[in-house]
């Protein structure tokens, strides 16, 4: 969210007096140091894969977000549709995954354009949206999945803004399906709220019920929460690419934008069959270090998102610059495969500055394995793509993903996996 767009809300007194706690001045945040990474520069390949990063990925569980569900009972992969695509650009396949555990069923509605002229297997960007799948494409094949909207609630701040079936390709912009099938790259989809709606009484829809008690879920002391839900998500999104015989499995990508981002970024420090994790401003609780007091803190995330988030991370609410970790140790967990962030030089919120320190100091993890990381310490300007196995690009503008941030992502896509 940009500064213009934060302050044209109108709050509550008790509500704006925590708004005015979040810093967005630039010579106001505190002195800081980000904590120190839990290994030396010494340590072996084989020990940061066996011991390193599990452990980085648990103390992100056991202070962030809580465990992401296992693996369910039954997994089937059932076609919907199957057509040509964009002029025969693509072949368009629509395909339910079927998720059945103790008794009970979740469809995720899966949306897979695949290059029509291709040799070989083709590398696929796979993101969750946010307002259906028909919203991402102008293409009167793809599937219009009736659902219920959820009323309008100030108390949770939140709008339910999937799109209607007279709003066809209204989010287009943000996915540029033809781009990347030009480029050479497959493209999937699935609708977030197919596996979590993102409001606090989601359980009764969300794949949740399928591992846990309603009680659980309403407990004062819930052990997890929507992101990891939905990062459990993508996995099974990769388990039926996987499937397709057309994907290389070697090189999925999974790229996300905004609680999307950060949902990205938990799902490539806990599932390394991908390939290239890929972060936009995903801000705190993504790629932004809470210990930088700039921008959205934890505060607000709890006020507006508690269930993004398990009970336990109520415990660094007004704590945001003592937390003993920090989000370079999520990145460094994705090491030794390649992660993306990206940022809007607008989007004051997201931190642009503190996301581009963490991704930098989280390049120490590439160095165990002889690559480079980042690279470079020095913020880019606008418009220009630096990195190695850590890429960084930040465009002009605000809080969204578009064309130009697709083009350097399919660059350094192009120039890294194929």
């Amino acid at each position: 969210m940009t500064r213009h767009q934060f302050e044209a809300e109108k709050f509550p007194p008790e509500i704006q007096q925590i708004a005015d706690r979040m810093n967005i001045e630039p010579d106001r945040i505190p002195p800081y140091q980000l904590p120190e990474l839990p290994f030396s520069d010494t340590v072996s390949a084989d020990e940061f894969l066996g011991r390193i990063r599990p452990g980085l990925v648990r103390i992100m569980t056991d202070n962030m977000y809580g465990p992401i569900p296992p693996h369910c009972d039954e997994l089937v992969f059932r076609p919907r549709s199957e057509g040509m695509a964009f002029d025969g650009l693509a072949v368009r396949r629509e395909i339910d995954i079927v998720c059945r555990h103790r008794g009970q069923e979740q469809v995720l509605h899966l949306l897979l354009y695949i290059p029509a002229r291709r040799s070989g297997k083709v590398p696929v960007f796979f993101g969750l949206n946010f307002k259906g799948n028909h919203a991402c494409t102008d293409d009167p094949g793809v599937t219009f999945h009736p659902f219920v909207r959820y009323p309008d609630s100030w108390t949770v701040r939140f709008n339910d803004n999937r799109a209607g079936e007279d709003a066809r390709g209204i989010a287009k912009n943000g996915w540029c399906f033809e781009k990347a099938l030009r480029a050479g790259f497959a493209s999937a989809t699935i609708m977030f709220h197919d596996i979590c709606p993102d409001r606090q009484n989601a359980f009764d829809r969300s794949i949740m019920r399928l591992f846990y008690d309603r009680s659980e879920w309403e407990s004062p002391n819930r052990p997890f929460g929507a992101i990891s839900a939905w990062a459990w998500g993508i996995s099974r999104a990769i388990d039926c690419l996987e499937a397709q015989e057309e994907i290389d499995r070697t090189k999925i990508i999974v790229h996300g934008h905004s609680r999307l981002g950060k949902t990205a970024l938990w799902a490539g420090a806990n599932d390394t069959r991908i390939a290239l994790t890929v972060s936009n401003g995903s801000g705190t609780c993504g790629a932004k270090p809470a210990s930088r007091y700039y921008g959205e803190n934890f505060e607000w995330v709890q006020l507006w998102n508690p269930h993004w988030l398990p009970a336990k991370f109520r415990q660094w609410v007004g704590r945001d610059r003592e937390i003993p970790f920090d989000q370079h140790f999520l990145m460094a967990a994705v090491a030794p495969r390649l992660l993306y962030v990206s940022d809007g030089t607008e989007d004051v919120y997201a931190d642009p500055p503190g996301s581009f320190e963490a991704a930098a100091a989280a390049s120490r993890a590439w160095k165990i394995f002889g690559r480079i990381g980042l690279g470079e310490t020095v913020m880019p300007p606008p418009g220009r793509l630096i990195g190695d196995q850590v890429g960084y690009y930040l465009r002009e503008g605000g809080h969204a993903f578009n064309e130009e941030n697709w083009d350097a992502l399919i660059r350094f896509a192009s120039e890294k996996l194929k």
